[in-house]
């Protein structure tokens, strides 16, 4: 037996979320133009660096909306449980292009270290330009982090790791360009590597995060599950408790024992029951499948209603 997906509140999820990516595309296009620009006129490794992965943020946004618009197609023939994996295979891309900024960052810090290069020229503006887009950046990454939290989406909760990584990418140009300005522009490409490990870290963790939504990593603990449908009316226990999917769209499927007495048509609705206090305890559950079995002679069960209740020795009921 199973529930339907409540389709109303998943269109209303995806909703705020494009919401969200559209107002930080915006924003990490800002920061990134900036960066860049001004990383290049004077010269400054690791501010140019700084805006390309900030690019990246921007490019990740495209890439997000992207994705939850082929997760929201419904379900079809050839696949039956939807596209949501979309959403994780589109927070996954974020956590492999933070790989790629890394790989070049080290590059671009190799060949200013082997051959040399115009040494960075720091400018009021240069400051300006950091502390400007260093402070767009904790309010992008935390609006992002909230929003994850509350829509259980784990596409924001990527994006909102590689912003937080940006964060702290900028205020290590800072303390390089402190550096700098002492008098040690050697330190701008060593820096650039320091912060190129980083993101590399930030993008394998995003990468292993997704990856155990893709395998089907357990989403609920089993005891939780149990406790909520054995307090149902007429459930005596449950076993084989699975649940797959994603924080903000989980899928559980369970066998549970009921009174043995029940007849088919009560049997279906004390299943649904179970069904409807799993989606009422907990609210990101889209989908439960219920395999209903008859309960061991003895077995306790809380009461049920008494309509439902056995009625003598012979098991007759009204």
């Amino acid at each position: 037996m199973e529930l339907a997906v409540d389709t109303h509140s998943l269109e209303t999820r995806t909703r705020s979320v494009r919401r969200v990516l559209v107002l930080t595309l915006l924003l990490n296009a800002l920061v990134a133009s900036l960066k860049i620009v001004y990383g290049k006129l004077t010269h400054t490794l690791s501010l140019e660096a700084d805006g390309f992965h900030s690019l990246t943020d921007g490019i990740n946004n495209v890439l997000g909306l992207l994705g939850i618009w082929w997760s929201t197609r419904p379900p079809d023939s050839k696949h039956p449980y939807g596209h949501e994996k979309i959403e994780v295979l589109a927070a996954s891309a974020i956590g492999a292009s933070l790989l790629i900024v890394a790989w070049s960052l080290v590059q671009g810090a190799i060949e200013r270290l082997r051959h040399g290069g115009a040494a960075p020229d720091l400018q009021l503006g240069t400051y300006l330009v950091l502390l400007l887009t260093l402070a767009i950046n904790i309010g992008v990454s935390r609006y992002e982090a909230r929003a994850a939290k509350k829509l259980q989406s784990t596409l924001l909760a990527s994006d909102a790791a590689h912003t937080l990584s940006d964060v702290l990418v900028t205020l290590g140009v800072l303390l390089t360009m402190a550096v700098i300005h002492l008098g040690y522009p050697w330190v701008d490409p060593i820096a650039t590597c320091v912060l190129a490990a980083f993101i590399l870290i930030t993008g394998l963790k995003v990468i292993s995060h997704n990856l155990d939504y893709l395998m089907d990593t357990a989403q609920v603990d089993e005891a939780k599950i149990r406790d909520i449908v054995t307090r149902v009316p007429g459930v005596a226990s449950a076993h084989k408790i699975r649940t797959r999917g994603t924080p903000g769209l989980i899928r559980i499927d369970l066998h549970i024992q009921i009174a043995p007495h029940l007849n088919i048509r009560h049997a279906h609705e004390v299943t649904h029951w179970a069904i409807n206090a799993l989606k009422h305890e907990l609210s990101s559950v889209c989908d439960v499948v219920v395999h209903t079995e008859p309960a061991a002679d003895g077995l306790p069960y809380p009461d049920l209603p008494e309509r439902m209740r056995e009625r003598g020795s012979d098991g007759e009921r009204e």
